[in-house]
Formats: structure tokens, sequence, C-alpha cells
């Protein structure tokens, strides 16, 4: 895949997303937050947040020439280092279907993902877990085409 590919694949799929949370939104949130009304309007409203910050990252990214970007979007590999100790971590954000866990692959609705989603590069995230509250670095963010 040569340089240019990859851009217009990721403009390609950030589009895609789009269309998507505007065609789709009402049945998505119906599977997705089916009786849970607070939840549901708590999630069309960062739905619009993240819209949002997908119109800005095209307009931001239109002549870049990597799969590089400033922020986490679905489609992204998070390279994160925590800051405890110092380890690192490469996860996937992506739609729940195309989910495992095995390959590093979180889908955007689970707890972490959510908290990862639209985060900038090189700041720092307070991320919720059972086990506790983890601070964690984004480290880097690039686009891959699944």
């Amino acid at each position: 895949m040569n340089r240019s590919t990859l851009p217009n694949s990721m403009h390609r799929r950030l589009v895609e997303q789009l269309v998507f949370f505007d065609e789709q939104r009402i049945p998505f949130l119906d599977l997705h937050f089916a009786g849970k009304h607070n939840e549901r309007q708590k999630a069309n409203q960062w739905l619009d947040q993240y819209v949002s910050t997908v119109e800005t990252l095209l307009k931001e990214t239109k002549d870049q020439e990597t799969s590089l970007l400033p922020k986490v979007v679905i489609g992204s590999q998070v390279a994160l280092q925590y800051v405890d100790d110092g380890l690192e971590e490469s996860l996937t954000i992506c739609f729940p279907e195309h989910t495992d866990p095995d390959l590093g692959r979180i889908s955007f609705l689970s707890p972490i993902g959510r908290q990862l989603l639209m985060n900038p590069v090189n700041e720092p995230v307070r991320l919720e877990m059972p086990m506790g509250t983890q601070e964690v670095i984004v480290r880097s963010i690039r686009f891959v085409d699944w």
C-alpha cells in the first residue's frame, strides 16, 4: 500500500462513519440502548460530539499524507502508556461487530473505548476500570483500515 492510498482510505472510512451515524443513529441507539432512556440520551449527545470531532478531523487532515491522527476515532490503533508502571499497550477502537479482544480490538461502546474516543495524542487520560482508576497517556494514534 503506498502512502497516498491510506489517507484516502482513512477519509473514506471517516465519511462512512458520518453517513452511518446520520442514517442509522436511531436503529443503532435502539439496538444498544433499548430500555435505557438516560444512557440512550447521553449516548445520543456523545454521538453528536463524535460526529463533530470527525467532521473537524476530516477538514484538518484533508491534505495529510500519513495515517497518524491527532484524536482517537473509531478505526484508530491507539498506543497507550500506563503512567504508574510505564507499561505500553496497543488497542484498536472499532464498531461492536468487529470486536476481538485477542487481537486488541475493543468496541467504541466498551467502557475503555468510550473513555478513549476523542482524546488527543500525548494527553493523559484517567480510565475508570473495574480494578480502579488508571492514568494512561495516548502516545500515538494511527488509523488502520479494518
